[in-house]
């Protein structure tokens, strides 16, 4: 696999190296670099854009991130964006997380955001 520097690709340009690793909230856990979810102890397998969007929005739990910006770290800054297409992914993601009372919300033109509710661990929120 050949390596590609941070300033070639774009994914790993837009975003910053003081970021963490993994995302756990007690909850949700996202292990950002090995692509691996899981909601109350649960795996959840999820194709590659659909984790790229789910780790992008953990970055900024409960704050719009805009779709150009979701668009550039799923895709790269390379593929014209299509809010179209980053709307079917976001539906799937969607029904993937809505089991666990994971929501992300849309505002229309903007972007999205994963919303967050206070849980109690070992139990499964429902919506």
């Amino acid at each position: 696999m050949e390596h590609i520097p941070a300033a070639m690709n774009p994914r790993q340009a837009a975003v910053s190296t003081s970021e963490p690793d993994v995302y756990d909230d007690g909850f949700l856990r996202i292990e950002h670099d090995s692509y691996y979810v899981s909601c109350d102890g649960s795996s959840i397998f999820l194709p590659r854009k659909e984790f790229l969007i789910l780790s992008r929005l953990t970055r900024n739990v409960n704050h719009i991130v805009s779709t150009r910006v979701l668009w550039e770290y799923a895709w790269g800054a390379h593929q014209p964006c299509n809010a179209a297409s980053l709307r079917v992914y976001v539906c799937h993601l969607r029904k993937k997380l809505l089991p666990f009372g994971l929501n992300i919300k849309t505002l229309t033109s903007v972007g999205y955001c994963l919303c967050l509710r206070q849980h109690v661990p070992g139990t499964r929120r429902n919506s």
